[in-house]
């Protein structure tokens, strides 16, 4: 079975992160974008290209000093 992959972001508190979340087609899509805050969803035919945009998602959230895991450490 083909795995595919969602790109997602997520906006909490006016901060944004990304990831990817992993889905075969016999997964539930509705079930598996269930997450609270979602604000983009992209579908991705593999893991190079969910890893390409949810990098871009964080770096653009990183240059405008709105990326949520910055202030952590």
């Amino acid at each position: 079975m083909k795995n595919n992959y969602i790109a997602v972001q997520i906006k909490e508190n006016e901060k944004y992160y990304a990831y990817a979340v992993k889905v075969t087609e016999s997964d539930n899509l509705l079930s598996k974008l269930e997450i609270k805050d979602i604000i983009h969803a992209n579908l991705c035919d593999n893991k190079k290209r969910a890893k390409e945009i949810v990098n871009f998602w964080n770096d653009c959230a990183k240059t405008n000093g709105n990326y949520m895991f910055d202030e952590m450490f």
